[in-house]
């Protein structure tokens, strides 16, 4: 199953990756990168459009016993939507989660607070599906909802929130050979592939959606699989990580270190 949801998210992303690119540009979502060169933004939408294609296949491949499959398509789905929202009628000059929740009780609704409450409330329907117990099902909630804007906080340079996700996502998988849903971080690997140069030469930018949906994946891989206790320290390192981004520029930590730096400016 790994080998064949890698090989099918290849083919489909070499496909659809062109068509999606003519697409935004055609519809003018668009932005200016570094070099103040317009490229397309929300590119994310290749993410979305292939795993769905994808594991759909899989689904009617190796009819699957359990919900997982459905559940996670339903969510990945329906978080990059809110991740489009985003990127098209987004408030800029707004940030962090902090400020878009000040703004919401103030009686201003930004599409930041949207995706804070929609994004959470997913991340609780998601997690009710694959808890058993009532710890499990809390945990599983925040690490599902933290990881999912977890990427965003590091979608800020080129190339940089791919990579993120292809290290942690390494990592998870290192440690979880018997997780019976590792044909999900194959599939998001065969999508990046192709991908991946666009993103690191800033000829494209994946947008919320795309980060969104990075994020949801890692969050629900960890959640179906890890004991309470691993699941637990994950979830605290994500609070202390987005705790730590309302206080201080990751960016400005990255290029303080130079081997983060290093790695920061690998294919760009």
């Amino acid at each position: 199953m790994m080998i064949i949801s890698f090989a099918i998210s290849i083919i489909l992303s070499c496909i659809g990756l062109p068509m999606i690119k003519d697409l935004l540009l055609n519809a003018n979502v668009v932005c200016e990168n570094y070099e103040s060169k317009t490229i397309p933004i929300s590119m994310g939408l290749l993410f979305i459009f292939v795993q769905v294609a994808t594991l759909g296949t899989m689904e009617i491949l190796f009819d699957f016993n359990s919900n997982f499959n459905l559940v996670y398509l339903l969510g990945i789905s329906f978080i990059g939507l809110i991740g489009l929202l985003d990127d098209l009628i987004g408030e800029k000059k707004i940030k962090g989660l902090k400020g878009h929740i000040k703004s919401f009780f103030k009686g201003v609704l930004t599409t930041g607070a949207i995706k804070a409450f929609l994004g959470f409330f997913i991340a609780l329907v998601v997690s009710s599906s694959i808890s058993h117990t009532l710890v499990d099902f809390i945990i599983n909630s925040l690490l599902i909802g933290l990881f999912t804007n977890f990427i965003n906080l590091f979608d800020l340079r080129p190339g940089r929130a791919t990579k993120v996700f292809l290290i942690i996502s390494i990592l998870l998988f290192l440690t979880s050979f018997k997780n019976e849903n590792t044909y999900i971080l194959f599939s998001f690997w065969g999508i990046l592939i192709p991908y991946i140069g666009l993103d690191l030469k800033a000829k494209a930018m994946m947008g919320d959606v795309g980060s969104n949906a990075l994020g949801f994946t890692l969050g629900i891989y960890t959640a179906s699989y890890f004991n309470t206790m691993t699941r637990g320290i994950i979830l605290l390192i994500l609070i202390i990580f987005h705790i730590m981004a309302e206080k201080v520029s990751f960016s400005k930590v990255i290029d303080s270190n130079r081997f983060l730096k290093f790695l920061d400016n690998i294919g760009r």
